[in-house]
């Protein structure tokens, strides 16, 4: 990890940002969106919030993850207050509820931030947490109110655990494509499969990698 003296300096409107992105993280759990910097600076376009974002990237200051939308970071400098966590763990944002058994919400619904153990996870930015409600996949080991983890990406091979949005909306499931629709089954003999056909809008969030349980 670089240090202060190897960034570059920041113009008055860049230090001005990174340091709203750091107040608003530390007092909310969680980093702002572009459109609410936007109102804060009175920035019209979400445009010049994205281009600041990426200067401030470019210089090492923070990082993004562009299909979240809370998805800033800010780079621990090593005696940055910004974070407080020990040098060990990382937070992780919690992007929306997902409902095994039928889509309910949308993934982008941000709820906060959890903070793992740095081991318990191989990478970093590309990682979203979604909290499990329903009992789908409950043969699967995805309990309801589990916390899972998943990689961003837009593919994955058949049979593997995907988080999915279906017009918009979030779910759990197998996946299962087949020519002219796609499968999303579950792990639960009560539920019957979630059958997309092509107009419908589908896309793949990520891959499950990881399952966060609260043990009472």
């Amino acid at each position: 990890m670089e240090n202060n003296s190897k960034r570059k300096e920041l113009t008055t409107r860049q230090e001005e940002i990174l340091e709203y992105i750091k107040k608003y993280s530390k007092e909310n759990r969680m980093p702002p969106t572009v459109r609410e910097i936007g109102n804060h600076f009175e920035i019209s376009s979400t445009n010049g919030v994205r281009s600041i974002l990426a200067a401030l990237i470019k210089k090492g200051y923070i990082n993004r993850s562009p299909r979240l939308s809370r998805g800033i970071e800010v780079v621990d400098s090593g005696n940055s207050e910004a974070s407080e966590a020990p040098a060990n763990t990382i937070e992780i944002p919690i992007v929306g509820r997902v409902a095994a058994g039928t889509p309910i919400l949308a993934v982008q619904n941000l709820e906060g931030t959890v903070t793992i153990d740095r081991d318990f996870l191989a990478c970093r930015s590309d990682v979203f947490a979604l909290r499990v409600k329903g009992d789908s996949m409950i043969n699967a080991g995805i309990l309801d109110g589990d916390l899972i983890f998943a990689r961003q990406q837009k593919t994955a091979d058949r049979g593997e655990i995907i988080v999915a949005q279906v017009d918009n909306e979030a779910t759990v499931k197998y996946y299962h494509p087949a020519a002219d629709h796609i499968e999303l089954r579950p792990a639960n003999p009560r539920y019957r499969p979630i059958i997309v056909k092509k107009d419908k809008h589908f896309s793949i969030a990520g891959k499950l990698i990881g399952v966060m349980r609260k043990v009472n």
